[in-house]
């Protein structure tokens, strides 16, 4: 009888170490659905497979050399890959319009700024502002005014610090991301040059006149919250162009014209949300894998979340919660600019003329019954012509 109890004692214990070494070790790497289906209800998709492979280590006390490169896991089994016929087709086509993308600003770059562009001296300038994911090689040159607060969403989720897009307000958005994603400028100089040439680099352009009149908007137009109207400096801001030109009505709040008009007079190009974005991302020193407009901001976005295998693992955010402006239509453009004077608006046009010309961009409006074209024809026939 005892030795009967022994062998059932050690059937049950083979019996149990056979269930755990398949449920912990087998099944996830031979069924790699079943870490999958952790991955779903991971609280924080930025690390899934990390995550869940931490806290099968600590729980079983496995060792460090049984965990898998989460690269490549994704890359063999993750959801997000492979990309099915339709999604190839996609991409195909987002490949086809960055080409072209990447080869005008070449063009640009080497006629108007007389650069080389990507060659062995472009590390000497990086962006401004550059966000970053070590988990999915991912670096982010950030603009204000271009979707900033939806991106900042976006790295917030794949980080593991937001369980959701709308997890947090705007604000909080702002303040987490700068807290706790990584910036390019915190890391030494040999870093960033490996990282500017073997991360997925991304920035954002958008029209320059939308990007101006959104920023009036947002900092000192009527529509400007309480919370960006006493920052100070915007508070300010309004007082000068108000004493300047004496135009502004008695609730101290200046119309775009006089906006405009005081930062061409004045040289006021220095805040981040009207700068020329040329010079925030440095696009002739830094050879951006992917440059997004923000008129195809939601396909850009895709494309980018696809490129890196995150498409699955976050959806890009609408501009709700955001600082929404609708300054992209081209009705809202032609409004706001008819009525400034030529003068003013060709100054506008060469304080960003190479944002236009960089990145694409045009304008026509009448004024005087006379069509003003922006940029002038010969800056596109000297583009076209090298």
């Amino acid at each position: 009888m005892p030795c009967t109890r022994r062998t059932l004692i050690a059937a049950f214990c083979c019996s149990v170490v056979v269930f755990v070494t398949y449920a912990v070790i087998v099944e996830p790497l031979v069924f790699p659905d079943a870490l999958d289906m952790v991955a779903v209800y991971s609280s924080h998709t930025g690390a899934i497979f990390n995550h869940a492979w931490t806290a099968v280590k600590s729980r079983y006390n496995l060792p460090r050399d049984l965990v898998v490169d989460k690269r490549e896991y994704q890359n063999a089994n993750y959801p997000c890959y492979p990309t099915s016929p339709p999604e190839n087709t996609f991409i195909q086509r987002q490949q086809k319009i960055q080409h072209q993308r990447r080869h005008l600003l070449q063009q640009a770059c080497h006629q108007y700024l007389g650069s080389d562009q990507f060659s062995a001296t472009k590390m000497e300038k990086t962006p401004e502002v550059a966000f970053l994911l070590e988990n999915y090689h991912l670096l982010y040159a950030q603009t204000a005014k271009i979707a900033g607060t939806s991106w900042d969403r976006v790295l917030l989720v794949l980080n593991g610090v937001a369980n959701s897009t709308s997890q947090f307000g705007q604000s909080e958005t702002i303040d987490l991301t700068k807290i706790t994603v990584p910036r390019l400028e915190n890391y030494k100089h040999s870093d960033r040059s490996f990282i500017l040439s073997n991360f997925t680099t991304f920035m954002f352009t958008r029209h320059p006149f939308s990007r101006l009149l959104s920023a009036y908007h947002c900092k000192v137009g009527p529509d400007a919250t309480e919370e960006h109207v006493h920052r100070g400096f915007y508070d300010l801001l309004r007082k000068r162009i108000q004493k300047k030109y004496q135009r502004t009505k008695p609730d101290g709040i200046p119309n775009f014209r006089d906006f405009a008009q005081y930062l061409v007079d004045t040289n006021s190009f220095s805040d981040p949300h009207w700068k020329e974005n040329y010079k925030i991302v440095s696009p002739c020193d830094v050879d951006y894998d992917v440059i997004g407009h923000f008129e195809t901001l939601e396909e850009d976005a895709r494309y980018i979340l696809t490129s890196v295998g995150a498409d699955c693992l976050v959806e890009f955010p609408t501009s709700e919660g955001s600082a929404a402006t609708n300054s992209s239509h081209t009705d809202t453009l032609v409004e706001h600019y008819k009525d400034l004077p030529r003068d003013l608006l060709e100054g506008l046009y060469e304080r960003y003329k190479l944002d236009f010309l960089l990145f694409g961009y045009s304008f026509e409006v009448e004024i005087d019954g006379e069509m003003l074209q922006l940029p002038p024809p010969i800056d596109v026939i000297n583009l076209n012509q090298k």
